[in-house]
């Protein structure tokens, strides 16, 4: 029965009854990688087709008849 018990502790597998918490703290560099990476996506997902508002807004100020008539064309060659 000993040597059942001693087999199943030296698995690699076997974390030798740390917590959650412990392994977080030995991994912190690997979570925080992986929480701004996910945070940053779903930020993406969520606010990218609101930029489209954003450049129609600015492509419209562009355009405007009072930005054109301050506007200078090239001399021709």
């Amino acid at each position: 029965m000993n040597n059942l018990s001693h087999s199943q502790t030296s698995k690699p597998g076997n974390d030798g009854g740390q917590s959650p918490a412990k392994w977080v703290r030995a991994h912190l560099g690997q979570v925080t990688e992986s929480f701004w990476f996910c945070l940053t996506f779903v930020l993406f997902l969520l606010m990218g087709p609101f930029s489209a508002v954003a450049v129609l807004i600015g492509l419209g100020s562009l355009a405007s008849e009072e930005h054109r008539a301050r506007m200078t064309e090239p001399a021709q060659l």
